[in-house]
């Protein structure tokens, strides 16, 4: 009988999880911050976009942006200019476009639901920032890159790219 009721209690449990990732999947699929836009010259569909996507859409963002992150502080490889200061500089366009939706709406159409939304995202938003800036080994693979500048032949807009890095 016991292990009857383990064995319920282990597939209720799967269920329940596997419920969980769904609806996880649905929400992001179902975001129309997190899909590509299909609207004349690329607009976002404002008309589409409610205020419960905004949470959701940071999440997914600065999580999409720290595997970024990641990938590059992981990358076996020699740091290089191409596959550090270049892979860094297009990391988080989509941290980017979410905060760019988010707060230019914040400033024109400002509503008790974008202020806690606000309040709620700004400290993550400011912990994933500190979380990338003070990231020892992205320093480090950085580092490397300026130390060897003089040699790299970098076009002038790549050194200041490396040089405000």
């Amino acid at each position: 009988m016991k292990k009857y009721i383990s064995v319920l209690t282990a597939l209720t449990l799967l269920i329940m999880v596997s419920s969980c990732n769904k609806k996880t999947e649905d929400k992001q699929q179902n975001n129309p911050l997190l899909q590509e836009w299909t609207t004349e010259y690329g607009v976002p569909p404002f008309d589409k976009i409610k205020t419960e996507h905004y949470i959701p859409a940071f999440e997914e963002a600065m999580k999409v942006n720290k595997e970024e992150i990641d990938a590059i502080v992981n990358n076996p490889d020699a740091p290089t200019f191409e596959n550090t200061i270049e892979a860094l500089e297009e990391s988080g366009s989509l941290l980017t476009r979410v905060e760019s939706i988010f707060f230019n709406l914040a400033e024109c159409v400002n509503s008790p639901e974008m202020e806690q939304i606000s309040e709620e995202i700004l400290p993550k938003l400011s912990q994933h920032g500190d979380d990338i800036s003070l990231n020892a080994k992205l320093f480090e693979r950085i580092k490397a890159v300026y130390d060897q500048r003089e040699s790299l032949n970098l076009e002038p807009v790549q050194m200041r790219l490396l040089e405000e890095t």
